[in-house]
């Protein structure tokens, strides 16, 4: 995955601050699996590739997907944008592992230094799906196709069952009269 900051503004770096997954494009959405937070890296698989410039983040992590109805990640991120070499900034201080670290107090000074959070999400990313994975030489049967042919079936059955009561009941039936000689 990559993160890059445009800008028109040199001297500028990009800091990833926290990124984590969920199954919709809601990052307060449980299930939550956090993957950077407070700039450390928490999922073992993270790997973090060197950059092209300062404002780009890459990094990579073994795939996975959440257990449950949920086919597809959302991967959602908080970013800032710092002066490159400026100290003091969020961007410095890199990897906080103090669990007070959501509460910064920055001077003022350091506000023209850095940017706002920001946040961005991408997705969904889902797995590809293989015969060898599954086990099974076929897709997974659709719930909505099994649900229209058995509709489909219902009716056939109730048609034909229909059909075959108004022939019964239209063979003529009829009865000897009695006769009257004169």
């Amino acid at each position: 995955m990559q993160i890059e900051a445009k800008s028109t503004v040199d001297n500028t770096q990009l800091f990833v601050e926290s990124c984590s997954a969920t199954p919709y494009d809601t990052p307060n959405y449980w299930p939550t699996y956090s993957i950077i937070e407070n700039g450390c890296n928490l999922d073992q698989t993270v790997k973090v590739h060197q950059r092209a410039n300062p404002r780009q983040f890459r990094f990579s992590m073994e795939a996975f997907k959440f257990l449950g109805l949920h086919d597809q990640v959302y991967i959602s991120c908080s970013v800032l944008i710092c002066e490159a070499g400026s100290n003091g900034t969020r961007c410095s201080q890199r990897c906080i592992n103090s669990p007070l670290t959501g509460h910064h107090h920055h001077r003022k000074r350091e506000a023209i230094s850095q940017s706002a959070r920001h946040f961005i999400s991408q997705g969904p990313l889902r797995l590809k799906r293989s015969a060898e994975s599954t086990g099974s030489p076929g897709t997974p049967l659709n719930l909505n196709l099994v649900f229209i042919v058995g509709c489909l079936l219902a009716a056939v059955g109730m048609i034909s069952t229909v059909a075959l009561y108004k022939v019964r009941a239209s063979k003529v039936k009829y009865q000897p009269l009695p006769s009257f000689e004169n």
